[in-house]
């Protein structure tokens, strides 16, 4: 086993291009609708009351945020930034101080290059909004025609999940139909109480030419600070491989809105010694 010194990683701060809102919000047309003066005042529904005076908005809501149908179009900027890649050729002199590891690089010399690839991406903790609720780290590893892929033989970390406690009730009625918590006439309920793992980070694809990493808010953090990320690809010996960065991220305002940024350089796997 062995430990490589954490690389300097060059910090640029990301711009990410919105795309299209996840929820469409449509505009209604009040004049076709015979309601030229637009709509009157929202009245609350059955299981929604209107909040005291003076009391706070809730923590999810977006105050002072853009009404629906308005969003903006502007970049996300300020908020993400992305240390590296930094690549480090795996060769049997680099894994020398672990004969094991250096006699596997040795055997696999004919067949296979390995490296070490580094990324850190930190999430700026100011401004609060927009609020991200996801961000994904997408690597594309591509080598010549007619070469075997190349795939993420290893990466770091798979999964890291917070412990959240979670209480379900299920209630039933007559002729056994589901009922809502208000229920209770003639019904049997039971309460289950349990704890769900919440992902914070998760590695996807690995063994593939398209791994990456899943980042997203749960109940008990949100995306804010670092994260460093690390893989060990697995490339044909005889063709030099690239890889390309694309850094995605969800955020609230108020709608759910995707912004996408590609890395305009791609990094270069050498496949020679």
């Amino acid at each position: 086993m062995i430990e490589f010194a954490d690389p300097s990683l060059v910090q640029r701060e990301l711009v990410l291009l919105p795309e299209e809102s996840i929820r469409v919000w449509p505009t209604p047309d009040w004049e076709q609708l015979g309601r030229p003066d637009g709509p009157g005042p929202e009245t609350p529904s059955e299981d929604e009351s209107p909040p005291p005076e003076g009391a706070a908005a809730p923590e999810d809501e977006d105050v002072g945020a853009t009404p629906p149908g308005q969003g903006t179009t502007a970049p996300l900027a300020g908020r993400i930034t992305l240390g590296g890649p930094s690549v480090v050729r795996l060769t049997p002199d680099e894994l020398a101080a672990d004969p094991e590891l250096a006699r596997y690089a040795a055997a696999e010399a004919g067949r296979n290059t390995y490296h070490l690839v580094t990324l850190a991406i930190t999430f700026a903790p100011e401004p609060r909004r927009p609020r991200i609720e996801y961000a994904h780290v997408a690597l594309d590893m591509v080598s010549k025609t007619g070469a075997p892929a190349p795939v993420a033989h290893s990466m770091d970390p798979m999964r890291i999940a917070d412990p959240v406690q979670v209480s379900k009730s299920r209630i039933l009625g007559p002729q056994l139909s589901l009922l809502g918590v208000d229920a209770s006439i003639g019904e049997i309920g039971r309460s289950v109480k349990f704890v769900s793992h919440q992902p914070l980070v998760q590695a996807l694809g690995l063994q593939t030419s398209s791994p990456g990493w899943e980042l997203r808010r749960n109940q008990v953090h949100e995306l804010s600070g670092c994260h460093r990320l690390a893989l060990v690809v697995r490339a044909p010996a005889d063709a030099d491989t690239t890889m390309s960065v694309t850094v995605s991220a969800g955020a609230k305002v108020p709608l759910l809105r995707r912004y996408i940024r590609r890395l305009p350089d791609s990094l270069r796997l050498e496949a020679s010694w």
